[in-house]
Formats: C-alpha cells, sequence, structure tokens
C-alpha cells in the first residue's frame, strides 16, 4: 500500500492529472498495483529551499510495504518532478522513504500482516 506525497511551491497546472501519473510511476517501479497507490500533491506557496522561498523544490514522502530499489524510484521520481513541475535545480528535489510494517499498515479495514 504505496502512500506517496509530494509538498511543493510550485503551483502545477493540473494536480489531478499530475497526481495520477505520479501513481502510475509509483506502481510500476514499485511492482504495486495501481489500484494499491494513494498519492497526495499539496501546494504551500511558503515552502523554502536553500533558505528562499523562490527556489522551486519539492519534499517528498514515500510509505510502503517494501520500497524495492529504492535507488531507482529515486532517481524517476526526482526525474518526473523535475520536468512536471520545472524544477531545474534537482537539489530541491528531498526524498524521504519509510518501508511501513505490514502489521502497522491497513486497508478496508483490516492490516496486511
Amino acid at each position: 500500500m504505496p502512500y506517496l506525497t509530494v509538498y511543493t511551491n510550485v503551483e502545477a497546472e493540473d494536480m489531478t492529472r499530475l497526481s495520477e501519473l505520479a501513481a502510475e510511476l509509483t506502481a510500476k517501479v514499485l511492482h504495486k498495483p495501481v489500484s494499491y497507490v494513494v498519492t497526495n500533491f499539496i501546494y504551500n506557496e511558503a515552502m523554502a529551499f536553500g533558505g528562499k522561498a523562490q527556489n522551486k523544490g519539492a519534499l517528498v514522502e514515500l510509505k510502503s510495504i517494501g520500497l524495492g530499489d529504492k535507488d531507482k524510484f529515486v532517481a524517476e521520481i526526482t526525474a518526473f518532478l523535475s520536468e512536471k513541475l520545472q524544477i531545474s535545480n534537482t537539489q530541491n528535489i528531498a526524498i524521504a522513504l519509510t518501508d511501513a510494517p505490514a502489521p502497522y499498515t491497513a486497508c478496508a479495514g483490516r492490516t496486511f500482516g
């Protein structure tokens, strides 16, 4: 059950479509059904990267039961956000990964382990 949250100070034209594309990317890289992926894009113009709010950037959190190839996910989500949000300085894309234990992750009223 991957949960992907992206906080950004970039106002995208179509956040809904961006969220759907990010779900597809997450499912592909993690080898999980897209029907289990939850994505959330949160816009906040006051976010500052490198101490400056005018620097475009994103803070990404991924929680999943099993993270698979972490380096591949990080590379692909960085490239995706750089392109879609036009973030030219990829140092302003910070990513936190959490391997969520199945017994502590739930959906539809029951845990996964």
